[in-house]
């Protein structure tokens, strides 16, 4: 039977609360990536556990090859999400050297983190708007239409909070 959601996010917790690359940690996490693959968070945390841990483990090569994997792995069941692209990020600008490469998902991360920060910002407005709680609204609108001056989405969300312009 597979785990519940919270079943997940309670081993992942003890994982955290282990010292980073300890056998109990790695085997804790490796029993997350069993019962469920796909854990982005257990993902992005084995791969640092696995290069913390394991000193004899073998070829280290060997090592980097599980964890890039266990990266892409965690950019692809994200849907390539901010966290799991920067995760990589880093693992590909400091372990492989390849900062160009680590350029280009740094770069993917930021502009869906952008995006994310819109419309978070955008449906705050709206639900400040509805609770008709106007200040709050008015200062978060501020913020938004400065860091997004062209976002069609802020001025809707505006529109939709009857806030003035």
């Amino acid at each position: 039977m597979h785990p519940s959601p919270h079943e997940l996010q309670q081993w992942l917790s003890e994982a955290r609360n282990l010292e980073l690359g300890s056998p109990q940690q790695l085997q804790l996490l490796q029993r997350i990536r069993t019962h469920c693959p796909a854990f982005v968070p257990a993902l992005l945390i084995s791969g640092r556990a696995e290069l913390w841990g394991k000193e004899d483990a073998g070829p280290p090569e060997a090592i980097f090859d599980e964890v890039e994997k266990m990266l892409h792995g965690a950019v692809e069941a994200s849907g390539r999400e901010p966290a799991a692209l920067i995760g990589l990020a880093r693992f590909v600008s400091v372990v492989r050297d390849s900062p160009q490469a680590a350029e280009n998902l740094y770069r993917e991360a930021s502009t869906k983190a952008l995006e994310m920060l819109e419309e978070s910002w955008a449906g705050l407005i709206e639900a400040l708007g509805e609770q008709e709680k106007k200040d709050e609204a008015t200062r978060i609108a501020q913020s938004a239409r400065e860091f997004f001056p062209q976002s069609k989405q802020i001025s809707e969300a505006c529109e939709f909070a009857q806030l003035d312009k």
